[in-house]
């Protein structure tokens, strides 16, 4: 079968590795601008086709017929061509709808919701494209009531009868939203800054919902978690919507329970691993047995640095002072932000920058090597813990930001082996 993925622009799409693991199917990416579009809907020359941003609601135009769910949605995100004829269909609502559900539980389980669940609540999206219209249908499905938040709501159509707010509109009446939904491409890599709303203008959130799968952790993702805001990224969503497709496309049923290997081997190809930790925790060195043991490259901060600043770092600080190393320690982790499938040691400090753990985090799984005080050692090449004294006062400092931070705490006081198994076994759940 002839299948793909059209939108544009593509690099960022993980649909190819995903399709492949759920059939083995032969699945290629065509990224197509505006005015390429007439053509490759003339020649017809695929079976079925996913459809991306930015083409979710133009490609309605060149279809034969409309299953219901999409006609009703106004929007369509597969397309199955059969004997020449064009029908489309909307599986992004499945995937959101499982999203919403899955994310709104565990809300319940933390006390958050009144008894009644999800029964009308009032949940903002943001955006009116075609993912949009998705999470509209996915709410209403669910008992909730959509409000869609535009930029410009002048020019925007009520979507499926739901009322339309501009950004000052949902914070001025912030007090009724507990669900925001981020139907916009906003924080998508490779613009990984991009943050959709502001989150302290709206302070009854429990749950937010972020379509985009790429990066893993968007900003908006960071920004929730840090007011203990509960997050459901995209990437069950694109799985979960990539399973119906494939359904439609081959006319045949898939094991539901496929969703979740899928998940994990996105994932595990991925998520980079990135370590912190006191100086001398064994960061490098478990770093190094990480990456031979999973078979993925090993960046080492510290080597880059020293690299590009041209002499040890001691030497940096003496000459030009902690502060000038850190925006030279900024600039790399935001560089890192793009980085997927690595192992990435860091340096002792890089907890200091909020914005460093978010870039670091966006694709990756933060594992704190917590070695004991007592085993840390203070050496004379490191500009900030040349002695006992000195490490005690930074272990004491830094503590509470490796606790923040952290996705992973894992005691240090093993040998490296052991620990780097340890690691392993946890993330991959072997």
């Amino acid at each position: 079968m002839k299948l793909g993925l059209i939108g544009y622009p593509l690099g960022h799409s993980k649909s190819p590795e995903i399709h492949k693991y759920l059939t083995g199917a032969d699945y290629s990416l065509w990224p197509l601008k505006p005015e390429e579009l007439d053509a490759f809907f003339t020649a017809r020359d695929f079976d079925g086709i996913n459809v991306t941003i930015p083409y979710k609601l133009d490609v309605i135009k060149y279809l034969d017929g409309l299953d219901p769910a999409a006609e009703r949605i106004g929007a369509v995100n597969t397309i199955v061509n059969r004997g020449g004829k064009l029908t489309g269909y909307n599986t992004d609502c499945l995937g959101l709808k499982m999203l919403i559900e899955d994310l709104w539980a565990i809300v319940s389980l933390a006390g958050g919701p009144e008894p009644s669940g999800f029964d009308g609540t009032h949940a903002a999206i943001l955006g009116s494209g075609g993912a949009a219209r998705a999470a509209v249908e996915a709410v209403k499905q669910l008992g909730g009531i959509p409000v869609i938040v535009s930029r410009d709501p002048k020019d925007s159509d009520a979507i499926q009868g739901s009322l339309v707010l501009s950004y000052e509109e949902l914070y001025s009446h912030a007090d009724e939203f507990t669900l925001l939904i981020n139907a916009t491409p906003l924080g998508m890599s490779p613009k990984i800054d991009g943050l959709p709303a502001d989150l302290d203008r709206l302070p009854q959130l429990k749950a937010v919902v972020d379509v985009v799968a790429n990066p893993m952790c968007t900003r908006l993702a960071f920004e929730a978690r840090e007011r203990g805001i509960m997050v459901a990224g995209g990437l069950k969503m694109l799985v979960a919507q990539a399973i119906a497709a494939e359904e439609l496309f081959t006319d045949s049923r898939l094991d539901p329970g496929l969703l979740g290997p899928c998940m994990d081997h996105i994932a595990a190809k991925s998520r980079n691993i990135v370590l912190i930790g006191m100086p001398s925790s064994g960061k490098t060195t478990i770093g190094r047995l990480l990456a031979k043991k999973l078979g993925k490259d090993l960046i080492d901060m510290d080597e880059i640095l020293t690299a590009r600043i041209g002499m040890p770092i001691a030497e940096y600080f003496a000459k030009h002072g902690e502060q000038a190393f850190r925006k030279e320690e900024s600039k790399l982790a935001a560089e890192l932000a793009l980085a997927e499938g690595k192992i990435i040691s860091t340096g002792g400090g890089i907890v200091k920058d909020r914005e460093n753990m978010r870039y670091l985090g966006a694709n990756g799984d933060i594992v704190w090597l917590d070695r004991s005080l007592a085993l840390l050692a203070g050496t004379p090449d490191r500009p900030l813990s040349q002695n006992a004294a000195d490490m005690e006062r930074l272990y004491k400092e830094r503590m509470p930001l490796y606790e923040k931070y952290a996705d992973l705490r894992i005691c240090a006081d093993s040998a490296p082996e052991e620990i780097a198994e340890t690691i392993i076994k946890i993330i991959y759940m072997l």
